[in-house]
């Protein structure tokens, strides 16, 4: 099961950290292959349960998942992203750190069908692909408020 984690910090406090991470539609900002993110209905609230539709590329190609929040709990998240050939499990964890947060986000991949073959090959693309995640997931978290 191919894997990348990252760390990364931000100098606001977790709880402003975790709500701008609990709202899927903003990978738009701080996941590099993410094209668009979308509510699947935008009339519920954020919470356990809620579905974004989200557009990315890799490799590439444009995919489009259906992300799923399933924890929502002090200080960690976790993410379920599905299509045909791959299923994500992001886990997000964060803890203060001083008066900002460490942030480590470890997303894991089970790929399904035809898929499974290239999964070894597929480990330096995700390598690159976590290294642009981090990247710009570090920028956005520095853009959010402090105080």
């Amino acid at each position: 099961m191919p894997t990348i984690e990252r760390t990364v910090h931000s100098p606001a406090p977790v709880g402003t950290v975790q709500a701008y991470l609990r709202d899927v539609a903003n990978t738009e900002e701080w996941d590099a292959p993410t094209i668009s993110c979308e509510p699947v209905d935008p009339s519920t609230p954020i919470g356990i349960g809620k579905q974004w539709r989200n557009v990315s590329e890799f490799r590439g190609k444009r995919t489009e998942l259906t992300y799923t929040l399933e924890v929502d709990e002090p200080g960690h998240l976790r993410i379920r992203g599905e299509n045909k050939t791959v299923t994500s499990q992001d886990d997000i964890t964060m803890v203060a750190d001083g008066p900002g947060t460490t942030v480590t986000y470890r997303a894991e991949f089970t790929l399904k069908g035809v898929a499974k073959v290239a999964g070894p090959l597929l480990s330096p693309a995700l390598g690159r692909l976590g290294d642009d995640a981090e990247q710009t997931l570090q920028e956005a978290l520095e853009r959010l408020p402090v105080g």
